[in-house]
């Protein structure tokens, strides 16, 4: 039993961590033990040489992070994830912009510039019914 513990404990993970903040995105495959957190594979990730202009800041386990965990969103497949959140084999760890405008209102302004552009009016109270 104490043997199946310590394979267990001594297994690796292999994680991908991708930066979709530029195009095409940064890609870095990782091999880390398991039981890794989160922010233990992006300080292991070697980013931070990759970003540009972003600051060292220390992360909710005290491990360094090469950037402010405020400006980038983390997530894992499409789904938020914490810092502190353990990997599993095969994970893919995303960093994904900061969100600067409202996906509803960035959808509202780009179907009114199309309106514009084709000449349509959303609104025609005088036409007649």
């Amino acid at each position: 039993m104490a043997e199946a513990i310590q394979s267990v404990a001594s297994c690796r993970l292999s994680i991908e961590v991708v930066w979709i903040g530029v195009d095409p995105p940064l890609r870095v495959t990782l091999d880390v033990e398991a039981g890794t957190t989160v922010a233990q594979a992006l300080a292991a990730s070697g980013m931070a040489q990759l970003i540009p202009d972003r600051s060292v800041s220390e992360s909710h386990d005290g491990s360094v992070l090469p950037w402010e965990a405020d400006a980038l969103g983390v997530a894992c497949f499409g789904r938020r994830v914490s810092l502190t959140d353990p990997l599993h084999d095969g994970d893919r760890i995303e960093l994904l912009p900061r969100v600067m405008v409202d996906p509803k209102i960035a959808r509202q302004r780009r179907a009114d510039h199309r309106r514009r552009l084709a000449g349509e009016r959303r609104w025609t109270p005088d036409r007649a019914v």
